[in-house]
């Protein structure tokens, strides 16, 4: 929302929530290590695998590159 429209803080705001949740809930702070799975209710990490096929080369990958491609210009 934000990219498509400035002027609307609140967008920002809100993509700037989400990632402040993400470094306190996702990335696992081990060294090495990268993001959990998914986490409970309460932000507590489930018990699947930390890397695997589908998630770590692709998923996480492909969000970082999208992530830097569209806020680039605001770091």
């Amino acid at each position: 929302g934000y990219q498509k429209n400035p002027r609307e803080l609140r967008y920002l705001e809100a993509a700037e929530s989400v990632w402040e949740y993400i470094k306190a809930h996702l990335i696992d702070q081990r060294e090495g290590s990268e993001w959990f799975w998914a986490v409970d209710a309460e932000g507590k990490p489930l018990p699947k695998p930390i890397v695997e096929p589908w998630k770590c080369p692709y998923h996480n990958g492909r969000m970082c590159m999208e992530a830097v491609k569209r806020l680039g210009n605001l770091i």
